[in-house]
């Protein structure tokens, strides 16, 4: 998987501290790290990451600097989105390694368009490291917002696209419908997930009619749902 002829050209450590839970909204969260001296950081940026968590290896994107799109603040942070991950990791020592800056931090109009600018982020990311689709069955492309099952093209709305692309990019991952909901609603749940629910009904609904032998979403009883594309 990954390139071997790559090396990091920054590396950071430090602790796991939480930060305002605004990467939850918009599906993507992230794990921030203290940084003790903030002179010592890198230019600002979203970089291509690799992760030292707990004595594994994990591969994401690192945006180093401040948060135009969601607030005036000066300050900066290092948020960091791990691939393929959903656990509570605060006060972990975890080591970060910048392998590549792929762009400048931007400021969007809103939520959504940050979303899918962070979608297009760990698609670099993913691209980098070699990760590729495991499944022959479901193919999801954010860049055309298409979807395929079987190779038969499938029509979904903007929420059924937002859930199923988020367990289709996580696909050993469990999600509960809370977090489900804040990712694709942009708000906080509140305990409210019937949307969640039927939303999920519609898609296993379309899903069938192209491929009635495969269940994709799994329901993980009394927590919410994932992937299963093998």
């Amino acid at each position: 998987m990954e390139r071997m002829k790559h090396f990091p050209v920054f590396v950071l450590q430090g602790v796991v501290i939480h930060g305002r839970g605004i990467g939850k909204l918009v599906g993507m969260p992230t794990a921030n790290l203290k940084v003790v001296n903030k002179s010592d950081l890198p230019e600002e940026g979203v970089y291509i990451s690799k992760v030292m968590l707990d004595s594994n290896v994990y591969y994401g994107i690192t945006h180093i600097g401040t948060r135009p799109t969601i607030d005036n603040d000066c300050d900066l942070s290092v948020e960091t989105h791990i691939l393929n991950f959903n656990k509570e990791i605060y006060g972990n020592t975890m080591e970060i390694q910048l392998y590549r800056k792929i762009r400048s931090p931007l400021k969007f109009d809103n939520l959504s368009l940050l979303l899918e600018q962070i979608r297009m982020d760990c698609l670099a990311s993913s691209e980098f490291w070699g990760i590729k689709p495991v499944s022959l069955h479901l193919y999801m492309d954010i860049k055309t917002h298409s979807v395929k099952v079987d190779n038969q093209r499938l029509s979904l709305s903007k929420k059924e696209f937002d859930i199923l692309y988020m367990l289709y990019s996580n696909p050993e991952v469990a999600f509960t419908k809370e977090q489900i909901y804040e990712a694709v609603w942009h708000e906080a749940s509140n305990g409210y997930c019937h949307a969640v629910e039927n939303t999920i009904f519609q898609i296993r609904k379309k899903l069938k009619v192209y491929s009635a032998q495969h269940d994709f979403i799994k329901t993980v009883v009394g927590y919410g749902y994932r992937i299963q594309l093998k």
